[in-house]
């Protein structure tokens, strides 16, 4: 069973990644790559079902290697990536140990307080 909370945090956060960004795959691939460094993204031609699959490199360089389907269309590429990225994100959630998720959970606090509750 997810949770609730769980639950509309996923889709606010797969929501804000959707909204934020130009809905053009060349665009989020870029803005990924250059956000988030640790997730190699690469096209490959897969299995006409396969869209996409991600590997756990754990690496400093590279965590993530996610694997598009280089012979779909780009609309379906991009809410793919958006969808594999969503999958990276839980997966490093329970990667947190308490004393970083304490950290993680400040710092989002603070970014709130700078950037929403300005005078």
């Amino acid at each position: 069973m997810i949770l609730p909370l769980v639950q509309d945090m996923l889709k606010l956060s797969a929501s804000c990644l959707w909204t934020r960004l130009p809905q053009n795959y060349e665009y989020i691939k870029v803005i990924s790559k250059k956000k988030w460094p640790h997730i190699k993204i690469v096209e490959k031609k897969l299995l006409k079902s396969v869209n996409a699959h991600r590997q756990f490199k754990g690496t400093p360089e590279v965590f993530w290697e996610i694997v598009i389907n280089s012979s779909i269309p780009k609309k379906e590429k991009y809410i793919t990536l958006i969808h594999e990225i969503t999958h990276c994100y839980i997966d490093e959630v329970k990667f947190l140990d308490k004393d970083d998720e304490h950290k993680l959970i400040y710092e989002i606090e603070q970014d709130c307080r700078n950037n929403f509750l300005k005078k």
